[in-house]
């Protein structure tokens, strides 16, 4: 069976590929932005890093999991997030969930498909971190 696990830390990987299935661990924003709004921004900025880095495109994103300190402001997160999206239609989940951290007012992850070329682009970034 052939996984990729890219990132390693002491109990996950950043993120996982099989079958041309990408999923990602859960990401928080780095800097303790005060609003959702700025928390959600800088998060998916951080996303548009990785997609860049794995060679991933938006368009091919399956499912979007968002996690909320307060669901009740949820409409302030789909204002950023609609926008980056541009159009494209994952299935989604949005549910509270309370970070560790408090002051972590959002949690996001994705699964996404992958090609073949990217695939082989996360192999070979996986050997050489091994």
């Amino acid at each position: 069976m052939n996984i990729i696990r890219l990132d390693k830390n002491g109990n996950s990987a950043r993120v996982t590929v099989h079958n041309g299935v990408a999923y990602f661990t859960g990401h928080v924003s780095r800097e303790p932005y005060p609003t959702l709004k700025e928390q959600t921004a800088a998060v998916l900025a951080r996303y548009d890093e990785l997609f860049a880095l794995f060679g991933m495109k938006k368009e091919n994103i399956l499912m979007l999991n968002a996690y909320f300190q307060d669901i009740s402001k949820v409409s302030e997160f789909f204002e950023v997030y609609d926008q980056w999206i541009e159009g494209v239609y994952p299935a989604g989940l949005t549910v509270e969930a309370p970070c560790i951290t408090p002051s972590k007012l959002v949690e996001i992850c994705f699964i996404v498909a992958v090609d073949e070329e990217s695939v082989q682009r996360m192999k070979e970034m996986e050997e050489s971190a091994s």
